[in-house]
């Protein structure tokens, strides 16, 4: 998958070392507020989503290249005003290659001619989810933004879906909810809070924890491969809406009509099937780190990561401005090459199970950190073997304070 974006809301040049930004398994978006991080994450949303709804047939290429339609979808999160005379993007995707210059030469082309191809549940975390556990019935609220919205569905889903207590990336500290008397509630210590009155860390954190796991759950590659259990995985309903289920049992009507005694059916039908139920978990999140304790802060890293990690095909996308969860993927990248050690000591596995767990290690080819600025630039960040360089923007923040505590210190000499 590639992106590239010029002259689009805080961007302008946009990548300057290449043509395409690659996104990796993992890609992480650093920079200062205001510099287009969330920019980045929600034009790669969009196009993602662009190239999954012509898969499973929402709208055809021509349909999307009338007056108007291919911006229109960026309403869902706010930034078609974003769009300027000058604007240019170019995605590649594993089904279709986009490249807008201006509306009349819109090009879609499809780069494959498979008739069989998976697609993603692709979800947008907003830095906003905060107001999820704050509000009582945020659903009530009338015109809340789109993408806002799509989250709160799978929240609420997740929460009625959720048995017994969720243990949460902080010491003893569990999610529940009370489906009678629809209440949140956080526990910790024979002790607990209704949700909408516990510290904002928790209200940050929950929501995003929660959605997170409950769909790399959903789409872990350990669930039932695509050519078995059709009835099943379409009770198992995997989030669909009824109208998505409508349409695909009413596809699969018409093929029977066509071809009753076909022994090939169950081959067409998983093919429709793998273009209309997502198969992967595509996991965009704004800011993970919002009100949160440093520590805390990477070990929820840590668990996305290892939700990334239950499906080979998933994808984690992270925009950050905290130094901690920077440096946190350097020891998620350095854990990876050391629990492949043949002599790794048990007490040595056993520390660094303490460190980094396992499954959230990544290979450094499974990586991508990019570095955005007030230019309106967008740059690759350094690595050594593989390791994001310590010579980065966020690690020169807290240098510059122990310049400054330093030179205060000799100044109170003087």
């Amino acid at each position: 998958m590639k992106l590239s974006i010029k002259n689009f809301g805080p961007i302008t040049s946009g990548f300057v070392e290449d043509k395409y930004m690659e996104i990796a398994d993992f890609t992480m978006i650093i920079g200062p507020q205001g510099s287009g991080k969330s920019t980045i994450a929600k034009v790669l949303s969009t196009l993602m989503w662009i190239e999954k709804a012509l898969v499973r047939g929402d709208f055809t290429e021509k349909e999307l290249k009338l007056p108007g339609r291919f911006r229109a979808r960026f309403d869902f999160h706010n930034i078609k005003s974003y769009f300027s005379d000058d604007s240019m993007m170019e995605y590649i995707g594993s089904m279709y290659h986009i490249v807008y210059h201006g509306e009349s030469k819109l090009q879609v082309e499809r780069v494959t001619n498979s008739e069989r191809t998976s697609i993603p549940k692709i979800m947008y975390v907003p830095s906003e989810r905060n107001f999820i556990s704050v509000l009582p019935k945020p659903s009530l609220i009338s015109e809340l933004p789109e993408s806002f919205a799509s989250f709160l569905d799978e929240y609420d889903q997740a929460r009625k879906d959720l048995n017994g207590d969720l243990k949460l990336p902080v010491n003893d500290v569990f999610f529940s909810y009370d489906r009678l008397n629809d209440i949140s509630w956080v526990k910790r210590h024979n002790n607990k809070t209704r949700l909408s009155q516990a510290a904002s860390g928790f209200q940050s954190l929950i929501p995003l924890f929660l959605v997170s796991a409950y769909l790399a759950e959903q789409y872990t590659s350990k669930k039932q491969s695509m050519g078995k259990g059709i009835t099943s995985r379409l009770s198992a309903n995997m989030g669909l809406s009824n109208e998505d289920l409508t349409r695909i049992r009413n596809e699969m009507q018409e093929l029977l009509a066509k071809k009753p005694n076909d022994t090939r059916l169950v081959n067409m039908f998983n093919s429709l099937l793998a273009s209309r139920i997502p198969s992967y978990f595509i996991n965009i999140v704004e800011e993970p780190e919002q009100n949160l304790f440093p520590d805390t802060q990477i070990r929820m890293l840590f668990s996305l990561l290892s939700y990334r990690n239950l499906n080979e095909k998933n994808k984690l996308i992270v925009t950050t401005h905290s130094p901690y969860l920077l440096n946190a993927v350097s020891l998620a990248v350095a854990s990876k090459n050391v629990y492949g050690k043949q002599n790794l000591s048990s007490n040595s596995r056993k520390v660094l199970e303490s460190i980094v767990p396992k499954e959230a290690v990544i290979a450094p080819d499974q990586l991508r950190i990019y570095k955005t600025d007030e230019k309106g630039t967008i740059s690759l960040l350094e690595n050594i073997d593989g390791i994001p360089s310590d010579e980065n923007y966020l690690n020169d923040i807290l240098g510059s304070f122990n310049d400054d505590f330093g030179r205060i210190l000799e100044m109170g000499d003087e």
